[in-house]
């Protein structure tokens, strides 16, 4: 019995060892970076930068508040709204002029928002309010709003869980369904649709379904897949490829982490990731789609503060830049992804020389 006793402890030793040296199996790119610096590097416009072929960086905050922020196709706004269920606001980042795109009209509050291809906006949120975790979870659907404004947001159905990937090539969308947000649902449905020009979702179709919990995340580079977060059992980043039915394990990793914003080669995806300590709050991470899930390169130390994150982090057109928003945990059940507290701006110095 004595023997028996022994030999399981060491495999759980071994086993407790081996989730630890995994966990830390990333590169402190902040190590080598003035991370804290005001320094800016200006924006070239037209160039494309090859992703992972830098490392030297700087953090600045660009707004007091909001979250979850989003580029413009041409790279030179952000959208983003000022908080959960609150108005949607476009940064001009070259002027600093905000704007409110969503305070003329008449609506329930916004979670999330997207640009479309040429620029008409995608804009999530509940049809009307009832309760904030119900809203967020069970009644999300999608609004869509003209790039010029002419008319207010309009709802245009199809509630699912979380969020929505966005073509940069097309006005293609992808977006899920689970037992989270729809009744007897009893497998995560994963689909593809358009959003016409007149607004409304079209050519719908569901294309792969799981057990697990998933959340449509990004576009592979020429609409050849999608990056999907997969939550239960595990959170783990996964890429479904549309010709084949392939779905690829990005991550292998026992931490948490969650894919948010893709570069444009394809090369790396970002992660909110806690390699860094798996009973902590995230950061930001750049994470090679090899399939091996050993290139990970971490980026911010907003976690380093006790009860701060990073939180949504989106990569620019061009992808020398990263917008990422700062969030608070409070521990109201309601606000499970923590309170927006700004959005900061990563650039890299090599993709500007």
């Amino acid at each position: 019995m004595k023997k028996i006793i022994i030999i399981v402890s060491c495999a759980l030793l071994f086993c407790c060892a081996s989730v630890k040296q995994l966990s830390k199996s990333y590169v402190d790119l902040t190590e080598e970076s003035d991370r804290c610096t005001a320094k800016v590097f200006p924006y070239q416009e037209g160039r494309l930068c090859a992703s992972g072929e830098f490392t030297h960086f700087t953090i600045r905050r660009i707004t007091d508040t909001g979250e979850r922020p989003v580029w413009s196709p041409d790279g030179k706004k952000i959208a983003y709204p000022e908080k959960e269920f609150g108005e949607i606001y476009e940064l001009d980042l070259e002027s600093g002029e905000k704007t409110c795109l969503t305070c003329d009209f008449e609506h329930p509050g916004f979670l999330r928002v997207h640009y479309l291809k040429d620029g008409d906006y995608l804009l999530l949120g509940p049809k009307r309010r009832t309760t904030d975790l119900i809203d967020r979870i069970v009644k999300t659907g999608f609004w869509h709003m003209p790039a010029d404004r002419s008319s207010g947001p309009r709802w245009i159905g199809e509630e699912h869980f979380e969020g929505v990937a966005v073509s940069r090539e097309s006005r293609k969308i992808a977006y899920t369904k689970t037992y989270l947000d729809t009744p007897f649902h009893l497998l995560s449905a994963l689909y593809v649709a358009e959003v016409s020009e007149e607004g409304n979702i079209i050519n719908r179709k569901a294309v792969h379904f799981s057990l697990a919990v998933i959340e449509a995340q990004d576009f592979l580079p020429g609409e050849k897949g999608v990056i999907i977060g997969r939550y239960f059992p595990s959170w783990e980043a996964f890429g479904y490829i549309f010709e084949t039915g392939e779905l690829i394990n990005y991550t292998n990793n026992p931490a948490k982490e969650e894919p948010e914003g893709i570069f444009p080669d394809g090369e790396f995806t970002l992660l909110e990731c806690n390699r860094h300590d798996m009973d902590g709050l995230i950061d930001i991470y750049m994470l090679r789609l090899d399939g091996t899930g050993k290139d990970a390169r971490r980026l911010t130390h907003f976690s380093d503060t006790p009860n701060e994150k990073a939180s949504n982090p989106t990569v620019s057109p061009e992808g020398c830049r990263i917008a990422v928003g700062k969030a608070r945990e409070t521990g109201d059940p309601n606000r499970i992804t923590g309170t927006g507290e700004g959005i900061f701006l990563i650039e890299f110095y090599e993709c500007r020389e």
